[in-house]
């Protein structure tokens, strides 16, 4: 019997931990915050990967009416290089060939995980990451394809959660450390209670 309620305290901790685990968030969300250029503003989120430091999804909306307001979903291609994280998107639903809009985000990653959280992003005549030169614009191709690109002037990431790899701005984890290690406990001791339990019956 003490082998058995052993063995389900070792399973509730399993449990807890991959709950734990879980919990931790693999990516970090941003708000894109007075981001703006030459043809309107742009606002939304993207998804970074913590490990990765890759975008993983967008929803970003350029707020120009006249060309019909188009948001950036579909992700193409992102890397990185030289502390600067890159990413390409189309146009929601846009022909991968033929993409009616594209847009270029370039992100400062050298700070990432310290500090604020906030990323900043790559302007045109402006340093970022190690070499700089690094531009983030977006691109409307129109009948003739000569709409832009039109090159972001302001605007950072700002994170909507706090970065679980910065202890300055995160205090999640450490609490969900102290209530993971509580159940633990309290798991161990059940499981005590019961073996005693069954040893009296056991006697009785």
């Amino acid at each position: 019997m003490y082998v058995t309620a052993s063995l389900k305290s070792l399973s509730l901790v399993g449990v807890l931990a991959t709950t734990t685990a879980l919990a931790h968030a693999s990516s970090i969300t941003f708000d894109l915050v007075n981001v703006s250029s030459s043809v309107g503003s742009l606002s939304g989120t993207i998804d970074i990967d913590i490990a990765t430091k890759l975008v993983t999804a967008a929803n970003i909306t350029l707020n120009d009416v006249a060309a019909g307001s188009p948001d950036f979903t579909d992700l193409r291609s992102e890397t990185t290089s030289n502390g600067v994280g890159q990413a390409f998107l189309s146009e929601s639903g846009a022909n991968p060939g033929n993409p009616t809009g594209d847009l270029a985000l370039y992100y400062n990653i050298s700070s990432f995980g310290t500090g604020s959280g906030v990323l900043n992003l790559c302007f045109r005549g402006q340093d970022c990451g190690v070499h700089g030169g690094f531009s983030s614009y977006v691109k409307l191709n129109g009948a003739n394809g000569t709409e832009g690109p039109v090159y972001f002037t302001s605007g950072q990431l700002d994170p909507l959660l706090p970065d679980p790899q910065n202890p300055a701005t995160a205090g999640e984890p450490s609490s969900l450390l102290l209530l993971g290690t509580g159940i633990a406990i309290g798991a161990a001791m059940m499981a005590r209670l019961a073996a005693r339990r069954a040893e009296a019956e056991a006697l009785s």
